[in-house]
C-alpha cells in the first residue's frame, strides 16, 4: 500500500505517534545533529546530514542494566528487560542497513534477548536520501544507500510531499489508523520514479577498483605498512567505535548500590580500539599496538563479518572518519590496499 503525506500534515502525523509510541527522531543541538526523544513535532529536521550517533544506540543502549541481585541471597536475582514501544523517525538507509546487520549478529546463538526485545518493540520509519549527506561516505560503494527492508514506512522527499512506502502489517496499521494519508496516484509514482533516478546520478564511488574483492584484498594486505603508518597516527580513543552503527562490543559490570545489600548488573558499550579491550587477567594485551588495533577493527568489518554474513560489516555512513581526531579515514586505507594491488585479491 503506497500513499502520499503532505508536508503541512507532517506534524499532525507525528503527534499521533505520540499517542502511541516514544518517538524517537533528528533534532538540532549544539550544531550537529542527534536522534533525541521528542514531545514536540516542531522540533523534528527531516532534511539532516549524519547525526552524532546512530539511532540503533536507541536499541542497543549504553549502561543498559541487564539484572538485579540481593548480595546476601542470589536466588532473589531479577533480570530486567526495558522494553518499551518506541519508533524511530526518518532514518536514513545507511542507518536502517546497519540495524538489519544488528539484527542479523545479535540474534545468532546465544542470542542477546533484551536486544531482540528491544528491536520487536520498534517501529521504524524511513527516510530516503536525496543526495550525499557528506564527503567521507561510502554507502553508494556499498549499496548501503538503498533499503529495501528493514523497515515499516518509507518517505521520499517529491519536492511539496512524501511518498509513503508501507512494508509491514506494523507500517500499514498506523497508517489506516492515521487520518492525513491520501493514496498514492499515478502521478505520485511517476514523480517517486524520476526522484530516484536524479538521486542515483548524485552518487560517487570513493573506493577505487572492485568493491567486491576488497574483502580478499584486505586479507592479503594484512603484513601491510599502512597499518603501522595509520597506528602512529591512532589515539586510541575508541570514538569510531562509539560512534559506527555496528560495532556491538560491550563490557559486563557489577555494582552495588549505597546500601550494599542490593546491586545491579549492567553492560557498557566497548570498542577494540581502547588498549585494554584485549587485556586478560594475567595482564597480557593480545593487540598492544595500536596499528594491530586498527588493523582488526577494519578486517573486523570488511573480512571477519563479510565471511560470516555474507557482507559487509560497514554501511559507509562516514561516522568514523568525521569523529576522528586523528585524522585516520577508512576510504584511504581501502584506496592504498586495492592501489597496492591494482584492486585483485585471492577468491
Amino acid at each position: 500500500m503506497d500513499v502520499v503525506l503532505e508536508y503541512s500534515d507532517v506534524e499532525k502525523f507525528i503527534r499521533e505517534l505520540l499517542n502511541d509510541y516514544d518517538v524517537i527522531a533528528p533534532v538540532e543541538k549544539d550544531n550537529r545533529y542527534i536522534f533525541d526523544q521528542i514531545d514536540d513535532p516542531s522540533k523534528i529536521v527531516c532534511q539532516y546530514d549524519t547525526t552524532l550517533l546512530p539511532p540503533v544506540k536507541w536499541i542497543y543502549p549504553n549502561n543498559e542494566v541487564l539484572l538485579r541481585f540481593k548480595l546476601s541471597d542470589f536466588t532473589e536475582t531479577k533480570a530486567v528487560n526495558a522494553r518499551r514501544n518506541q519508533v524511530l523517525v526518518f532514518v536514513h538507509p545507511c542507518d536502517i542497513n546497519a540495524i538489519n546487520i544488528m539484527d542479523e549478529i545479535l540474534a545468532e546463538e546465544p542470542a542477546d534477548t533484551n536486544y531482540l526485545a528491544r528491536r520487536r518493540s520498534t517501529i521504524i520509519i524511513g527516510y530516503d536520501c536525496a543526495c550525499p549527506c557528506r564527503e567521507n561516505i561510502l554507502c553508494f560503494d556499498k549499496g548501503y544507500h538503498n533499503a529495501d527492508k528493514g523497515f515499516d514506512l518509507y518517505f521520499t522527499d517529491l519536492g511539496n510531499r512524501f511518498f509513503v512506502n508501507t512494508a509491514t502489517d506494523a507500517g500499514r496499521a498506523i497508517v489506516e489508523k492515521s487520518t492525513v494519508f491520501n493514496k498514492a496516484g499515478y502521478s505520485d509514482k511517476t514523480d517517486l520514479m524520476k526522484i530516484k533516478w536524479e538521486r542515483e546520478t548524485t552518487f560517487k564511488k570513493k573506493v577505487h577498483g572492485d568493491i567486491n574483492r576488497l574483502s580478499h584484498v584486505l586479507k592479503d594486505a594484512y603484513d601491510d605498512g599502512i597499518w603501522e603508518i595509520e597506528g602512529k597516527k591512532c589515539l586510541s580513543c575508541g570514538a569510531c567505535n562509539i560512534v559506527c552503527p555496528t560495532c556491538y562490543c560491550f563490557d559486563v559490570v557489577d555494582e552495588m548500590c549505597p546500601d550494599m545489600e542490593m546491586g545491579l548488573r549492567y553492560r557498557k558499550w566497548d570498542g577494540c580500539q581502547l588498549h585494554d579491550f584485549c587485556k586478560v587477567a594475567s595482564g597480557e594485551t593480545f593487540r598492544e599496538k595500536a596499528a594491530g588495533r586498527v588493523r582488526h577493527r577494519v578486517l573486523k568489518k570488511e573480512v571477519y563479518l563479510k565471511k560470516r554474513f555474507g557482507r559487509s560489516g560497514c554501511v559507509g555512513c562516514g561516522r568514523c572518519i568525521e569523529h576522528c581526531i586523528a585524522d585516520i579515514s577508512i576510504i584511504d586505507i581501502f584506496n592504498h590496499v586495492m592501489e597496492r594491488t591494482g584492486g585483485h585479491g585471492e577468491l
